[in-house]
C-alpha cells in the first residue's frame, strides 16, 4: 500500500496515450469520459491481444463517455483488459452502475483519507490481488498524515463500496501482464503458481502444448480449440493434489481425441498416470511419451524420481514392472514399488512410431519460454477471413466425392469380410479338473483382465496375491494348463522380488537376471507378432517360445524347492477356450490359470530370499529363484555374500552361487549351512559365475 498526497485537482480534458509492450498495449486515460473519446477508433488502434487501462488521472464519466466506454469494452471483448490505479471517481462510477465494468479486471485502486487535523487530502494504492483480505477492514482503518502526523480516515462516500469490490471473483493475472506490472508499476505482486497456464507451439502438423498449474481449472474450450494434427501436451509443471478434480482433463482429453490425429502426453508428474490415464483412452489416440515415477532406495533410504521413456522401456512395463535405475546418491539399482492399478496401466501402454521430426520439433519448443509461446487463454487479436464462396463449393464437391468412395469402398470390404470371415469357436470350461468335460459357457470369470498369449501378472488384493498366467494357443489343455501355470508361479517369483528390499539383493542379485528376463520375453512377444504377418517367422516364435519356456520351468522348479510351504501347490481356478484352427488346422485352446497366496505366504516368500545364514564363517542367501532365466542349468542353490578367508584363497568370489556341496545338492541357504557344518575338513564346491560353465573347486574348510 504507497501513500501520496494531492496537489492540485485532476485535469477536466480527455486524452488517451498509447504505448506498446511487447503483446501488451498500455492506455493511459485523463480527465473526463466525454464525447471525445470515440470507443471504435481507440479499439481499432489496439494490435495486442491484453490491454492495460492506467485511470490514474481518469475524473468521471459524462453520459456520452459512458457510452463509448461500454462500446469500448464490447469491441475488446475477445481481450484480457486491465485496469490499474483506477482513480477514487471512477472507482465510484464503476461500483454505482451496473455492468459498466464489463469483463475487465480491475487490478488496482485509489482510496481517499482525510486527515481530521489539518484537511489534507491523502490517496491510498491498493492492489486487489496482494490486498484482498484488506479491503473489507478499510472503512475501520486510518493512516498518519504525512503533513501534520495526525489521523487520516476514509471519507464516507467510497467507504461504501469496498464490500463490493471485495464480494468480486478473483481473478488471474495473464503471467506478461504480471510481469509487466511488476516491472512498469513496481507492484509486489508474487506469481501464482497454482494458476492453470496453456501455451503452444505449432509447426506444420505438430503441436506442441505446455501446461502448467491447477489441472482441476483446465478450461475445456481454448484448450480444444488449441489441439490439432499430432499434439503432443507437456505436463512437467502440471500441478495436482490428492483433493484434485480430474473431470475437466478426462473431458479435455476425449473432446481432443475427436479433432487430432494424435494426442501424446510427455512429462507425466508422479501419480499422474493412475488419475489421468484411462485404458480405454489408450485403446483410441492417446499415447503416453514419458511419465516420472518414484523409486524409494532401502540402501540409503532416499527417494529419487526418474522419468520414464515408454519407447525405450517398453518391454518392461509390458509385463507391469518398472524399468530398473540406479539411486543418483550410492548407485544402487532400484525398482519401484507399483500398485495394482498402475501395473495394469503399465502393460496397457502403446508403442509409438518414430518420428524423427517430431523429436527434434519437440526439443526446439521445450526450450522456447512461456512469453515467447502463443497464451492458449488468450484469444488471438487477429481475425480470419471467412472462406471464398467458390473455395466452400469446392471443397463440399470434394467432399462428397471422397464420401461416396468410402461408402463404396466401406461396402465391398465389408462383403469381402462376411465372405472370408472364419469365426473362431470358443468354448468355455469352469474351474474344475482339465481332464473333465462340462456344458460349455461363454462368459469370461472377472480375474482375467489380460488375454495376451505367453504372458502373466500378478495383483496385490485386499487379503492375497492373485497371480494369472495365460497360456499360447495350444493343440491340447494339459499343454496350456501347464503353461499357464509355470507362468503364474513365475510372475509370483517377480512379485515377490518387487517387495525384497535388502541392499544386497537389490544390486545384486536382482541385476543378474532382470535384464535376461526381460529380453526372452520382449523376443517371444515380438515373434508373436511378426508369425502374424511373416509365415516364416514361425521358427522364429517356436525358438523364442521353448526358451521362455524352459526358464519359466527352471523358475518354478527352484520356487518349489526352496520356497517351503508358502509356494501353492494348487491352482485356485482356471478358465479355458477352444478356437478353431486356421485353414482346416486342428482345433486350439488358450488357457488361464490363477493361484492365490495369502499375505502370510508372501511374507514368508520375501523372508526365504532375504535372509542370509552362516556357516563356518561364510554368509550365503538362498539363491533366487529367478535366476533361472539366467542360467540354463540352473536349479536352485546359494548366493555367497560373505566369504570366509579360505573360500577367498581357493578362489571364490562374492555374488558367485553355489549348487553343490561334494555330492549333495543344494537348495537353499539351510541345506548349505547343514552341509557345511557336517562337513570334514575339506569340501568340493560346485559353484557358478556368469556364463562360465560349472566349476568344482576344492575348499579346505
Amino acid at each position: 500500500m504507497a501513500t501520496t498526497a494531492i496537489s492540485a485537482a485532476p485535469r477536466d480534458k480527455f486524452s488517451v496515450e498509447k504505448a506498446v509492450f511487447g503483446d501488451i498495449t498500455l492506455l493511459t486515460i485523463s480527465g473526463t469520459l466525454n464525447v471525445d473519446f470515440s470507443a471504435k477508433k481507440t479499439a481499432n488502434g489496439i494490435k495486442t491481444a491484453r490491454i492495460v487501462l492506467d485511470m490514474r488521472r481518469v475524473r468521471r464519466f459524462a453520459s456520452w463517455g459512458m457510452t463509448e466506454w461500454m462500446d469500448f469494452l464490447r469491441f475488446t471483448a475477445k481481450r484480457d483488459v486491465y485496469i490499474v490505479e483506477c482513480s477514487p471517481y471512477a472507482l465510484s462510477q464503476l461500483n454505482l452502475v451496473t455492468g459498466l465494468l464489463g469483463h475487465a479486471k480491475l487490478v488496482s485502486y485509489y482510496t481517499s483519507f482525510r486527515c481530521s487535523k489539518c484537511g489534507e487530502e491523502i490517496e491510498n494504492t491498493f492492489v486487489i490481488p496482494r490486498d484482498r483480505e484488506k479491503i473489507r477492514e478499510l472503512p475501520h482503518r486510518h493512516v498518519d498524515c504525512p503533513t501534520c502526523g495526525g489521523n487520516a480516515r476514509l471519507e464516507e462516500y467510497p467507504a461504501a463500496f469496498f464490500e463490493t469490490i471485495a464480494d468480486r471473483p478473483a481473478f488471474d493475472l495473464d503471467d506478461e501482464v504480471l510481469a509487466f506490472l511488476r516491472s512498469h508499476l513496481r507492484y509486489e505482486i508474487e506469481p501464482d503458481l497454482d494458476r492453470f497456464r496453456a501455451h503452444r507451439a505449432v509447426k506444420n502438423e505438430y503441436t506442441y502444448m505446455r501446461l502448467s498449474g491447477d489441472v482441476g481449472a483446465l478450461p475445456l474450450d481454448p484448450l480444444v480449440q488449441g489441439a490439432q494434427g499430432t499434439t503432443v501436451i507437456d505436463l512437467e509443471r502440471l500441478i495436482a493434489d490428492p483433493q484434485t478434480d480430474f473431470a475437466p482433463w478426462h473431458v479435455f482429453v476425449s473432446t481432443a481425441m475427436e479433432k487430432v490425429d494424435s494426442l501424446q502426453l510427455m512429462n507425466c508428474p508422479v501419480g499422474f498416470l493412475e488419475r489421468g490415464v484411462a485404458t480405454k483412452d489408450l485403446k483410441k489416440k492417446l499415447k503416453v511419451r514419458t511419465f516420472a515415477l518414484a523409486y524409494d532406495c532401502a540402501h540409503c533410504e532416499r527417494q529419487s524420481v526418474h522419468l520414464i521413456d515408454v519407447a525405450d522401456n517398453l518391454e518392461q512395463l509390458a509385463e507391469g514392472t518398472s524399468p530398473t535405475v540406479k539411486c543418483p546418491t550410492c548407485r544402487a539399482s532400484l525398482l519401484a514399488g507399483l500398485s495394482m492399478d498402475l501395473s495394469m496401466l503399465l502393460r496397457t501402454l502403446p508403442a509409438r512410431d518414430r518420428d524423427v521430426a517430431l523429436d527434434k520439433f519437440l526439443v526446439a519448443s521445450r526450450a522456447i519460454p512461456n512469453d515467447k509461446l502463443e497464451n492458449c487463454l488468450v484469444p488471438s487479436a487477429t481475425t480470419t477471413k471467412p472462406a471464398k464462396a467458390t473455395d466452400t463449393r469446392r471443397v463440399l464437391y470434394l467432399a462428397l466425392g471422397l464420401g461416396t468412395l468410402l461408402v463404396a469402398g466401406v461396402a465391398v470390404i465389408g462383403f469381402l469380410m462376411w465372405k472370408e470371415r472364419t469365426e473362431p469357436t470358443k468354448v468355455v470350461m469352469p474351474a474344475t479338473d482339465p481332464d473333465k468335460t462340462t456344458t460349455p459357457t461363454f462368459t469370461r470369470p472377472e480375474w482375467i483382465v489380460s488375454q495376451v498369449p505367453s504372458s502373466a501378472y500378478c495383483h496385490d488384493m485386499i487379503n492375497r496375491m492373485m497371480c494369472v498366467g495365460v497360456s499360447a494357443y495350444r493343440p491340447t489343455k494339459e499343454d496350456g494348463v501347464a503353461e499357464a501355470s509355470d507362468a503364474a508361479l513365475e510372475e509370483l517369483v517377480n512379485s515377490v522380488a518387487l517387495k525384497i528390499t535388502d541392499p544386497f539383493f537389490r544390486e545384486s542379485v536382482l541385476p543378474q537376471y532382470s535384464e535376461a528376463r526381460s529380453k526372452q520375453l520382449s523376443a517371444l512377444q515380438s515373434a508373436d507378432l511378426d508369425r502374424k504377418t511373416d509365415p516364416m517367422a514361425a521358427a522364429a516364435f517356436a525358438a523364442a517360445d521353448e526358451i521362455v519356456r524352459k526358464a519359466r520351468k527352471r523358475v518354478v522348479e527352484s520356487l518349489q524347492a526352496s520356497g517351503g510351504a508358502a509356494v501353492p501347490t494348487q491352482r485356485s481356478d482356471w478358465y479355458w477356450e477352444e478356437y478353431a484352427g486356421e485353414s482346416g488346422k486342428p482345433n486350439e485352446v488358450l488357457v488361464f490359470v490363477r493361484y492365490d497366496v495369502s499375505l502370510d505366504a508372501m511374507r514368508a516368500l520375501v523372508e526365504t530370499y532375504s535372509t542370509s545364514t552362516v556357516a563356518k564363517g561364510t554368509t550365503a542367501m538362498t539363491a533366487y529363484p529367478a535366476l533361472g532365466w539366467r542360467y540354463p542349468d540352473f536349479k536352485g542353490g546359494v548366493v555367497l555374500t560373505k566369504l570366509h578367508r579360505k573360500l577367498v584363497s581357493a578362489g571364490i568370489q562374492p555374488q558367485q552361487v553355489v549348487t553343490a556341496v561334494d555330492e549333495h545338492r543344494v537348495t537353499d541357504a539351510g541345506t548349505f549351512a547343514r552341509y557345511i557344518n557336517e562337513a570334514p575338513d575339506d569340501v568340493k564346491l560346485t559353484v557358478v559365475s556368469g556364463d562360465a560353465p560349472p566349476a568344482v573347486i576344492k575348499v579346505d574348510l
